[in-house]
């Protein structure tokens, strides 16, 4: 029997209307009249796909088919999987590879074919995070390799799914063809869960005739979640309707990236060789993200890598294996001047340290070129080392290059072709020809959730082009911690799933037609709003990289929404998906408001978490005023400035930091002073309006749903606060901060701790709390800090974001401020 081989264009995939000559029905008026035969052993993913067929048929007729291993006379089998009776059809599934299947018929049966081969992990293997398994499959990995290496394997539990009795590097071959069945009775699975689902209402069920093989136009088809080590949920479900392939088979089982922590991260192996971590201030640095920092030029760590990889090959029987370096390790320093003479500042961010960082791992691949040249190893293009080294014209022949991006920037047509360029280069110093893409998809992490971001013109542009270069690519998709779901407020695929859909369907034909993929998604997915939708996703596209600056382009896609909910029942399934919608916008609104507000100043300060500084984490400080760097660091700290540039300069200077742990703000404050017994202090009392009369510190606080917050410190400890917002409680108001003021010989400082209490703290409660979400880059607060001397009279006036008038109070002068 001859095999057609065609991609299918799978959203617009025609219903199956070529018929037998005698008329044969799978579903007749809702009545079974075929049954689903799998073999005596299947696979588990062909047990899978059965039970997807009987599933989805059931909720679309009504009916439910039998799943049977012998066929009953008199019925239409449906095989799923490979079986004797497909063996006695002459059916089968040689030469599939990378989830690609197989769908034919004949006068009474249906085949839908994939290679159906289960997964079988080689021990020692990790079955869950206990730390007696991490010490039971690292101690067998110490007998295998005669070192103390990390046991790649020790997560690779990760990859088997409980509830479906899957692992993701079985063969999904026969489940795919079983989707793409489904896929032409007009099945969709737009998102995970129920509420993604669209399976049509057909009563009746014609037998097609039908003769195809479908192969994938890339071989890597991987989504992964933030929640990998907590379990996905529907999210693995939805991966295998999607038809992805998690590409062990090409690129191993382990992580594809910084797999050098595995060499690295034991602490047996920090204490044996130092010499392998890279020396920072004056000490080796083993504790950078619990795996340390690595020496490149240590000719150890050469050779404990080398042995570590070769060990995955021979024992784990790896295709291919990462030897990437730990995260975090671009922009670090070093106290080695033959370490720091490598770097190349002058390349820019991205080249900075591709000459240092790429040299190590070009070596490293050339060792085991010379023991294992028929596998290979992988590394990152990423972070400071982007770019393609300079000082070598050929990279080994083993070398796979995993470039990471963020296709959704490519509306930028710069930054498009910056990239291609750099993929042009990259390619020519790479023998082996091994290119794989890594993307990003985290726009409803916290700090960036709100613009709908869709991109569904540069998903089809990008992988066009990419179409016979790469391997495929791997998607790192944002997820909400397991359990706190709820906490949020928001679905985080709300919006993210259009994206993540259509480039999943682009990766089997990137030739299928966009906009008809978007006109059958609107219509299935938001039913009488599907007109008010394509108008929304249309103008979504065009502006959502603009809403960080544009209240105008906020408000047209907000009422676009309106007006798709107004289309809608509330509860019905278009109007409960385009809530989603809604509630991960919500905070555009108040962005809108904010940038609504006209802005006269440049200034930006990024409050680091006491985790990102030279200090240490300021829950263990005693709150007693003193701004000690031991405990603050010394990052980030900005001066106080003439609040008017026409007035005297100041005689004392003044100075703070900002620092986030966790829900609370640190401010630190260092007023210099020479006259400490001249300070005027007018009350010791809180909320005295005549503490402003004095010596005080001003913090002035605007966020995104509250403008403005006014809290005054003095030195003697003494605190005034006030909401100036409209219809906020003046000086009833508490802010909640817990403040400690430090008087020394020649300065006083404060220590303030301001608690973010949610941007639904006005409307619980007007009289306490900041009212306002962690500030983010994208929804940052705005703020002023300024000092007040009075002396002899005088009146001496400093701030961080001068005012050019004697007022602080002027919002226009508000510096932003947020944090990651």
């Amino acid at each position: 029997m001859q095999l057609l081989r065609l991609v299918l264009v799978a959203l617009s995939f025609l219903p199956w209307t070529t018929l037998h000559a005698a008329e044969l029905f799978i579903v007749e008026n809702g009545e079974p009249r075929a049954e689903i035969v799998i073999g005596d052993k299947p696979a588990r993913m062909t047990k899978l796909a059965a039970k997807e067929l009987q599933t989805c048929l059931a909720k679309m007729s009504g009916a439910t088919l039998p799943i049977v291993t012998e066929r009953q006379p008199g019925k239409v089998a449906i095989f799923v999987g490979l079986s004797r009776h497909t063996t006695a059809l002459d059916l089968a599934a040689d030469g599939l590879k990378h989830g690609a299947f197989r769908i034919a018929s004949g006068k009474d049966w249906l085949a839908l074919l994939g290679p159906d081969k289960d997964f079988v992990p080689i021990e020692p293997w990790g079955r869950n995070r206990s730390q007696q398994e991490t010490t039971r499959v690292n101690a067998a990995w110490d007998k295998i390799t005669g070192d103390t290496f990390w046991n790649a394997a020790r997560d690779l539990h990760f990859r088997y799914h409980a509830d479906l009795d899957v692992w993701e590097q079985d063969d999904a071959g026969t489940f795919n063809a079983v989707n793409e069945f489904l896929r032409g009775l007009g099945c969709r699975w737009y998102a995970p869960g129920e509420l993604g689902e669209v399976i049509p209402q057909r009563t009746t069920i014609r037998l097609p005739e039908v003769n195809r093989t479908v192969t994938p136009d890339f071989a890597v088809r991987r989504f992964i979640y933030y929640t990998e080590h907590t379990g996905i949920g529907d999210k693995a479900l939805w991966n295998l309707r999607l038809g992805l392939n998690h590409g062990a088979e090409l690129l191993g089982f382990p992580q594809i990236c910084h797999g050098m922590k595995f060499v690295i991260k034991r602490d047996e192996m920090k204490r044996t060789h130092p010499e392998m971590y890279l020396l920072r201030n004056g000490k080796r640095d083993t504790t950078h993200k619990e795996d340390g920092v690595p020496d490149l030029l240590s000719p150890v760590l050469f050779e404990k890598q080398v042995k570590h990889v070769r060990a995955m090959f021979d024992h784990f029987h790896e295709p291919m294996h990462n030897i990437d370096l730990v995260d975090g390790y671009g922009g670090m320093t070093g106290d080695d001047p033959a370490w720091n003479a490598q770097q190349t500042p002058a390349r820019g961010w991205r080249g900075s340290m591709s000459d240092h960082v790429w040299g190590y791992m070009n070596r490293v691949a050339q060792e085991l070129y010379r023991s294992h040249p028929d596998r290979l190893v992988s590394a990152l293009a990423y972070s400071a080392y982007t770019l393609p080294p300079e000082n070598i014209a050929q990279m080994s022949p083993n070398l796979a290059i995993i470039e990471t991006r963020h296709r959704q920037d490519f509306w930028d047509e710069a930054l498009w072709n910056e990239r291609r360029t750099m993929r042009a280069e990259w390619l020519k110093k790479l023998p082996s020809g091994k290119y794989i893409t890594w993307d990003y998809s985290t726009n409803a992490r916290p700090e960036q959730a709100g613009r709908p971001v869709v991109f569904t013109r540069q998903i089809a542009r990008d992988l066009r082009e990419l179409k016979g270069v790469t391997l495929g690519e791997q998607n790192e998709i944002y997820t909400h911690p397991k359990g706190q779901e709820t906490s949020f407020g928001y679905d985080e695929l709300a919006i993210e799933h259009l994206n993540l859909y259509l480039a999943a369907r682009l990766y089997w034909d990137v030739n299928q037609d966009v906009d008809t993929i978007l006109a059958e998604y609107c219509r299935d997915y938001y039913g009488p709003a599907a007109e008010a939708m394509r108008a929304f996703l249309t103008h979504a596209e065009a502006n959502w990289m603009h809403m960080s600056t544009d209240a105008a382009k906020i408000g047209e896609s907000l009422a676009l929404l309106a007006k798709a909910q107004a289309a809608t029942e509330t509860q019905s399934l278009p109007g409960r998906r385009i809530a989603q919608i809604a509630d991960i916008m919500k905070p555009l609104r108040s962005l809108q408001q904010q940038l609504s507000r006209k802005r006269d100043t440049d200034l930006s300060y990024r409050a680091l978490q006491t985790n990102q500084t030279d200090g240490k984490p300021m829950q263990g400080k005693p709150l007693d005023g003193n701004v000690d760097r031991t405990w603050w660091g010394s990052y980030r700290i900005a001066p106080l400035l003439p609040l008017n540039s026409k007035s005297s300069p100041a005689k004392s200077n003044g100075q703070f930091q900002v620092l986030r742990e966790g829900a609370v703000l640190h401010f630190g404050v260092v007023c210099d002073e020479p006259d400490m017994s001249g300070n005027q202090i007018t009350t010791a009392q809180n909320d005295d309006p005549r503490l402003l009369a004095g010596d005080h510190v001003l913090l002035l606080i605007e966020t995104p749903t509250r403008s403005y917050y006014e809290i005054a410190i003095n030195p003697a400890g003494a605190i005034y606060d006030a909401d100036q917002g409209p219809g906020g409680r003046g000086v009833a108001w508490n802010s909640g901060a817990q403040v400690a003021v430090h008087r020394g010989e020649r300065l006083w400082s404060i220590e303030l701790r301001l608690p973010i209490v949610g941007e639904d703290a006005f409307t619980l409660n007007p009289t306490k709390g900041v009212a306002g979400a962690q500030p983010k880059e994208l929804f940052p607060w705005h703020f002023n800090l300024g000092r007040v001397r009075v002396r002899n009279g005088k009146i001496e006036r400093t701030a961080y974001s001068p005012t050019g008038t004697d007022e602080f109070q002027v919002p226009e002068k508000f510096g932003i401020l947020w944090s990651k």
